[in-house]
């Protein structure tokens, strides 16, 4: 049980049971015999309707409670939290910077040393730097960057176009997957969908025909998925600095979303 859950219901315990006491005993306390008189105690609710409110209150916790867990929202919700915390993890090997903040850089790199090494190679290995930029989509900017761009989708509650970019970049990469971070893989069904996909091929080259599987009929609900972010209030712990030291700044959530798809 979730820890507003019970905060919640211990709260509701502690103001129902004196009245349930005094209701038992048909006496109110020593105390109340002695307390002044305000006028705004006539528009106090009755002990009854006390009861009433705290009971009712309990009882749509329970419920709610129940329809968490019973239909899977409770499991997407870790594998949300789970996501959000490998993120961070690959943040923390990533240059916040962007690719043209980072030319920018070289740039003034071989900018300031131009005149005392006029043959330096700089400018090749400058064209190397950003090249190997652009292609390396295994480094930790390139996790970043796919984690990124899939969790955007997610949080609006489009798997199949987070579905869709996988897909294309199995078809680009001789169908080998990208990197996806663990509870997003889960969320999506990757898993289950390269396992059948297999099975398929398999099956394909024993001569047996049947559809093929497709992956948006694998992962989560999108309603379901929707429901945890918005009650969630995902993304909420997402990470990342900017720039160098003095001028490092904390990006978070959408802000560091936005800022690594448009890398």
């Amino acid at each position: 049980m979730r820890v507003w859950l019970k905060a919640l219901l211990l709260f509701g315990l502690m103001v129902a049971t004196p009245f349930v006491i005094q209701a038992m005993i048909g006496r109110p306390p020593r105390w109340f015999d002695a307390a002044p008189y305000f006028s705004i105690a006539d528009y106090i609710p009755s002990v009854q309707t006390l009861i009433y409110i705290v009971g009712v209150v309990g009882v749509i916790a329970v419920i709610f409670n129940y329809l968490f867990y019973s239909t899977g929202l409770d499991e997407i919700h870790g594998w949300l939290k789970l996501a959000e915390r490998e993120m961070n993890v690959i943040l923390k090997g990533v240059d916040a910077s962007s690719g043209k903040g980072r030319a920018d850089d070289r740039i003034k790199w071989w900018n300031d040393i131009n005149s005392k090494s006029p043959f330096s190679e700089t400018p090749d290995e400058i064209f190397k730097l950003n090249e190997k930029d652009a292609a390396n989509r295994g480094a930790p900017g390139g996790k970043a960057q796919m984690t990124a761009i899939l969790l955007r989708e997610i949080y609006d509650g489009d798997i199949e176009l987070a579905q869709t970019k996988i897909e294309a970049e199995m078809i680009a990469n001789d169908g080998k997957p990208p990197f996806v971070v663990a509870g997003l893989r889960n969320i999506l069904g990757l898993d289950e969908f390269l396992a059948a996909k297999a099975e398929y091929e398999k099956d394909k080259a024993a001569g047996v025909v049947r559809d093929e599987p497709r992956f948006s009929d694998f992962g989560v609900n999108w309603a379901a998925l929707l429901l945890v972010v918005r009650l969630g209030g995902f993304p909420r712990d997402i990470t990342m600095t900017k720039g160098k030291d003095p001028d490092k700044t904390i990006v978070k959530n959408r802000e560091a979303l936005e800022l690594l798809t448009r890398v």
